[in-house]
């Protein structure tokens, strides 16, 4: 017996509108968990707060250039 399954096309652009938001949830995920991180040990007194101004900064500004 032979299989008369169809398969339906692949919709790609609701494809790469997916993962596009899965690649965006991902960045900015591990950036708001990585400033809240050091926004932490800043308020706490284990990093200085200009530390953490400036690692937030620089990583904030890395993702919106090269990612």
């Amino acid at each position: 017996m032979a299989n008369t399954h169809e398969v339906p096309a692949m919709d790609y652009a609701e494809h790469n509108k997916t993962y596009s938001l899965f690649i965006g949830l991902i960045k900015w995920g591990t950036v708001f968990s990585v400033g809240l991180t050091l926004f932490i040990g800043a308020a706490t007194g284990l990093i200085p707060w200009l530390f953490f101004l400036i690692v937030t900064a620089a990583l904030t500004g890395a993702v919106v250039k090269f990612f």
